[in-house]
């Protein structure tokens, strides 16, 4: 069972609202290796607040897997780690965006990403498998948005803008 809200471990005596959460932002997406691909995130509104992400995610047999996943605001590290089971870690976490051009920051990591063409409409299901408190979960969600072809050098990715994603309760598998 999943509680309505959890305790934020930040100094504020505020709590973590549990799911659904319903977050707005932007993310670029591409491929990381033939099998796992690198997602970017800039939340822009979220039940916890604006905060940045990094995520690695991998095709598994059962279905995606998120393996990494680092925020840079703790109320999303707990949140994501109690309520879906992401394996979420604090870092340092920079994104800047002007005009067509992308630059996010990790650690000593940098990825820049030109944005092309125009947009196009984007709405889809999706889920991925997660390890809940030893128990394997699917987190189910939905996303809206407008998307726009980037590249990061001559390797192609999907730059989302303006997008309405909602995360569901887990579902014991």
């Amino acid at each position: 069972m999943i509680p309505d809200s959890l305790p934020n471990d930040s100094i504020s005596n505020t709590l973590i609202p549990g799911a659904p959460w319903v977050l707005h932002g932007e993310a670029a997406l591409f491929l990381a290796s033939p099998f796992r691909a690198r997602l970017l995130v800039n939340y822009r509104d979220s039940p916890v607040g604006p905060y940045l992400e990094h995520a690695l995610c991998e095709v598994t047999r059962r279905g995606p897997h998120v393996f990494q996943m680092s925020v840079d605001l703790e109320a999303s590290k707990t949140g994501g780690r109690e309520i879906w089971g992401f394996p979420k870690t604090l870092e340092n976490l920079g994104w800047k965006r002007r005009g067509a051009g992308l630059e996010f920051r990790r650690e000593s990591q940098k990825f820049r990403l030109r944005i092309v063409g125009p947009s196009f409409p984007l709405a889809l299901a999706f889920f991925t498998i997660q390890n809940l408190r030893g128990a394997d979960v699917r987190v189910p969600g939905t996303i809206r948005a407008r998307a726009r072809i980037g590249f990061r050098g001559r390797q192609i990715a999907v730059f989302v803008e303006d997008f309405e994603m909602k995360f569901n309760g887990p579902v014991p598998l």
